[in-house]
């Protein structure tokens, strides 16, 4: 006659005593996340972006020098909005931005500094070298995203204050630039004419009507 309710082997007991001690083991977590390449792995493809042309006789490696150029004195600190990483690549889009506008209407660039490529004894100095390589990104990163953080500006300066007013200069609009962003304060180590202060502002305008006007191609 068969049974009723048989009893389990041993080997049967012991399964499922294992599977269910085997719920309270410590599970294995998911496997770890491939290391990113490193940055010197991927300095080919950098100095390829860099060699793209923002606007015909601009490329995005003069964009960064001058990104550079304008911004190497400028350090993080506290209480700072953003990173200074952050606004060279806000300053960064202003420039292209104005590169772009100047290409469409026949206006002249803003001035910028220079893209002047600093020398091996200048980037031997740690700050220097981050401050070089910050700006080069800003500039990649400015020419291929697809967002623009400024929407549109094209000028930028750097303010003693925390001013959000508009920018009035020598043959200007009377009613100025309209701020677009504003970051900051950093510390400048090297106050001059157009960053006068230690403490500093880093601050992005619209055009204005005159900007937009179009010009006979030159």
């Amino acid at each position: 006659m068969p049974q009723t309710n048989p009893r389990p082997q041993n080997g049967a007991n012991e399964s499922l005593l294992d599977r269910a001690i085997d719920k309270f083991k410590p599970q294995p977590g998911p496997p770890p996340k491939p290391a990113a390449p490193s940055a010197k792995g991927n300095r080919a493809w950098e100095e390829s972006v860099e060699q793209h042309h923002v606007a015909p006789g601009l490329t995005v490696h003069d964009v960064g020098l001058s990104v550079f150029g304008e911004t190497c004195s400028l350090h993080d600190r506290p209480g700072s909005n953003e990173p200074i990483g952050a606004a060279r690549q806000r300053v960064a889009h202003a420039m292209i931005n104005d590169a772009e506008l100047s290409h469409r209407t026949g206006k002249p660039r803003n001035a910028v500094h220079p893209p002047v490529q600093p020398s091996e004894n200048v980037l031997r100095s740690p700050d220097e070298r981050a401050a070089y390589e910050s700006s080069l990104r800003a500039a990649r990163e400015g020419y291929l995203s697809g967002h623009d953080p400024t929407n549109g500006a094209t000028h930028f300066n750097m303010r003693p204050r925390p001013d959000r007013s508009n920018w009035k200069f020598p043959n200007g609009t009377s009613e100025g630039l309209t701020m677009s962003t504003h970051s900051g304060p950093y510390d400048n180590s090297l106050p001059n004419r157009n960053a006068p202060a230690h403490t500093t502002w880093l601050n992005t305008y619209f055009p204005d009507a005159n900007d937009k006007k179009i010009r006979r191609k030159r």
